[in-house]
């Protein structure tokens, strides 16, 4: 069957037609709106002031934002719970945001005096490895201060603090990672035998006392030798003990006190003794008391025509 041109371009328009909604129909059906989504948003913790550095943080520095979660800082805060109680590292200015970079826990990292407990002070009292128990006694130990006296003869050991917290042994303040502990070689292998951390040389320790006790810490190590005993741990007991001495240690009578004779009652005849000490000033003299005045003698007066006369009787 033949076409004619004009039947050919009318079938040709039509398969055009067709195709052309077919094809418009597929790629209306293939298009999606595109969703507009918002960037997610995350909570972060900004000062509200100027905090300065090495400063404990409390609520009222502390503001809470909004922040795109795309746009936050590495390692942010996000709630002021994580800061409060902690130290800035830095000077942190208002609107900063707070991250573990710019705060950090109360360590002696940040100062010794970050980790004195409250209402109590730091002291450091010289040591020995005999007295600072032979260098075991570590940062967060508890001990008991013991200090001996030389009293006239008398030697005295009494204890002088209890329970008292330990903040640093020479310069260490925090305690040693390896807490292993030697165990005797006559009972286990040596392949099998764990080796003690190395003890340093003790020279000092820095104790956690109130004021009234670092006064006694502190004449007690100048007039005294301190030791330090080591507690157990979390053994907060208090005992009372009464002081020791040499000789009760030795088992030793104390000496009889010998009664001293009564003085002798000094004779002034031999003078002033010496013994009672420089005499008494003598009294100044008083002087006598005037003579009463006697009375003027009365007369008789006599009138002799114009003439008076006066006349005394013996």
């Amino acid at each position: 069957m033949r076409f004619t041109r004009r039947q050919a371009f009318a079938i040709a328009a039509i398969i055009g037609v067709v195709v052309a909604g077919l094809v418009y129909y597929v790629l209306s059906r293939q298009t999606v709106e595109p969703v507009v989504t918002e960037p997610e948003q995350v909570t972060i913790v900004v000062a509200a002031r100027d905090i300065p550095a090495f400063t404990t943080v409390t609520p009222e520095m502390l503001e809470s934002r909004e922040m795109a979660a795309v746009a936050a800082p590495p390692n942010v805060l996000s709630s002021p719970e994580q800061a409060i109680g902690q130290v800035s590292k830095m000077h942190i200015s208002t609107g900063q945001t707070l991250t573990r970079a710019t705060v950090g826990p109360r360590t002696a990292a940040a100062g010794l005096t970050f980790v004195i407990p409250r209402d109590h002070r730091a002291v450091t009292v010289a040591l020995d490895p005999i007295s600072g128990v032979g260098g075991f006694v570590y940062p967060g130990d508890r001990v008991d201060v013991l200090a001996s006296f030389d009293n006239g003869g008398l030697s005295v050991t009494r204890t002088i603090l209890q329970n008292i917290e330990v903040l640093a042994m020479n310069d260490i303040t925090v305690r040693p990672r390896d807490d292993r502990v030697q165990q005797p070689t006559d009972t286990v292998d040596d392949e099998t035998a764990t080796e003690a951390p190395a003890t340093e040389q003790v020279t000092s320790a820095t104790l956690a006392v109130a004021p009234d006790q670092a006064q006694t810490l502190i004449m007690s190590a100048y007039k005294g030798a301190i030791h330090l005993v080591l507690r157990p741990r979390d053994d907060d007991s208090m005992v009372s003990l009464p002081e020791q001495t040499h000789r009760a240690v030795m088992g030793v009578d104390p000496p009889r006190e010998v009664e001293e004779p009564a003085e002798p009652v000094p004779q002034m005849a031999m003078g002033w003794p010496e013994y009672w000490g420089a005499p008494p000033a003598p009294a100044a003299p008083q002087p006598e008391p005037a003579p009463p005045e006697e009375p003027a003698p009365q007369g008789v007066e006599i009138i002799r025509g114009a003439e008076r006369e006066v006349v005394i009787p013996d």
